[in-house]
């Protein structure tokens, strides 16, 4: 019963101690007024922005989710790639690491305004000195305390302040970062399908043209058999056929390329995803054409582009960290404080009236020899913030630049479709007239070698340029930082 008294009185004297001197700090903390923390105040740079695009049209912007705008690619393995990308591309998970890695500096250093409190106990036993062994003592003194410590350093010049808003901005760069990676990756995926889906289109289109190739030479070296037609025919029939056949195993290549691409953009191996391509049923043709872009979408909306915002909240930060350096130039004021216990006698006499211990103070804090390195780490930190500056009105120009960029390639990359479009509808029925008419024996086989020639190469263009279009629609996307909600 005697034992559990006493481990019951010690708890309580413990926890008496520890909520008596934290109240103490708290009180200190709320009771007193600081001023404002030295160091500049940031304001984001003027960074004039042009009211509308150069190479945009008079079409009004239309307001489009992330979801409504892929879908109008109408392809529902591209969705599902994109999905994939999101949980498993491994830039992304850098990315989220590097967010969280954020999050937990900014709880720290939140952490790093408050009071200390720290409750510890221990024992001392000492050995007699010689003195006390002349005296006859055998045996040495043991001393036992029990003590709750707290310590706060006075936020007086804002240096915990300044910290605090640093580590908040870079937060916020990390939030931005992250996003922005992952917009990145989307375009990245869509742009690598696109140029997956090139590859098979052409392919197709090689192999179509193979077939009626094949069947042109036959044509044409049953009628060098007969008599009908000069071995020229023939051969010349034979070297388009070769040709044709040449050009399909780099697009195969290309092909199988893209899929590697992929692979490693969803975090897969790429003979996982080269088998999985290979057993998708969906059809082997481009996207369809997007049709809603904001092509005269106010200038103001770059801001919003996450690589833009970033460079913007790395800037902040940088600012507060110049606060943060000049507050070292000034005095340092901190407060301290014990309770406890402290006594050589039984566990009863410790935790007695008389052996009570209690201690506080106030110390200052003046830099004086180390001033000159102190005032350099100003200056460096404010050269870091000037380059952090010329980082983001560099980054808003260089957005600028994409956009104008994007525009351009999506208005000429629309007109040269529908260009290519008529060609190979023309080509497509010059190729059927030229083969009626040799077949008739109006013309020789050169005729029928060009017509197949320009159907070939207009209708490989036609489906370059459609992939264009869509690459345009995609680099649009990127250069205006993701789709375009309703802010209403």
């Amino acid at each position: 019963m005697t034992s559990f008294r006493k481990r019951d009185a010690t708890s309580l004297v413990l926890a008496c101690l520890t909520v008596s001197l934290g109240a103490m700090s708290l009180g200190l903390l709320s009771g007193c007024q600081l001023p404002a923390p030295v160091g500049p105040d940031f304001h984001a740079p003027a960074t004039p922005l042009p009211a509308t695009w150069s190479a945009a049209d008079t079409q009004s912007p239309a307001p489009i989710s992330e979801a409504a705008f892929w879908a109008q690619f109408q392809d529902p393995l591209l969705q599902s790639l994109l999905a994939e990308a999101d949980a498993n591309n491994l830039d992304l998970a850098s990315a989220g690491a590097q967010l969280a890695a954020a999050q937990g500096v900014l709880r720290a250093t939140q952490g790093g305004s408050l009071p200390t409190v720290a409750l510890g106990a221990n024992s001392t036993y000492a050995l007699p000195d010689l003195a006390g062994k002349l005296r006859g003592q055998t045996t040495g003194d043991t001393t036992n305390q029990v003590l709750a410590q707290s310590s706060w350093e006075l936020d007086f010049w804002g240096r915990q302040r300044r910290a605090v808003e640093a580590d908040a901005a870079s937060l916020h760069a990390a939030e931005e970062r992250l996003a922005w990676a992952r917009l990145s990756v989307r375009a990245s995926v869509a742009s690598v399908y696109v140029q997956w889906r090139l590859a098979q289109t052409r392919l197709a289109v090689a192999q179509s043209n193979l077939v009626q190739q094949q069947e042109n030479a036959r044509i044409a070296r049953a009628r060098f058999r007969a008599g009908a037609s000069s071995e020229l025919d023939w051969r010349q029939a034979q070297t388009q056929l070769a040709q044709t056949a040449a050009q399909v195993p780099g697009l195969q290549s290309a092909l199988a390329q893209n899929s590697h691409a992929l692979a490693v953009l969803l975090g897969q191996s790429p003979a996982a995803m080269v088998a999985r391509l290979q057993a998708s049923d969906a059809p082997k043709a481009l996207p369809a054409q997007p049709t809603r872009w904001p092509l005269s979408a106010p200038a103001e909306w770059l801001r919003r582009r996450p690589d833009v915002s970033q460079a913007l909240w790395a800037a902040a930060s940088q600012s507060a960290r110049i606060g943060q350096s000049e507050a070292a130039l000034y005095p340092s004021f901190s407060l301290s404080g014990a309770l406890g216990v402290s006594g050589s006698g039984s566990a009863s006499e410790l935790f007695s009236w008389d052996s009570r211990l209690v201690n506080a103070g106030l110390s200052f804090s003046l830099p004086l020899f180390d001033r000159g390195r102190l005032k350099a780490q100003v200056q460096v930190q404010d050269q870091v913030f000037r380059q952090a500056l010329a980082t983001y009105q560099g980054q808003v120009l260089k957005a600028q630049q994409e956009v104008e960029d994007a525009f351009t390639q999506l208005y000429h990359s629309r007109e040269q479709a529908r260009l290519t479009h008529d060609a190979e509808v023309a080509a497509s029925r010059a190729a059927e007239l030229a083969m009626s008419r040799y077949r008739a024996g109006q013309v020789d086989y050169l005729s029928v070698s060009s017509a197949e020639q320009s159907r070939l190469q207009t209708a490989d263009s036609a489906a370059q340029a459609r992939a264009a279009v869509l690459q345009a629609v995609i680099a649009v996307y990127r250069a205006m930082g993701g789709a375009w909600p309703d802010p209403g």
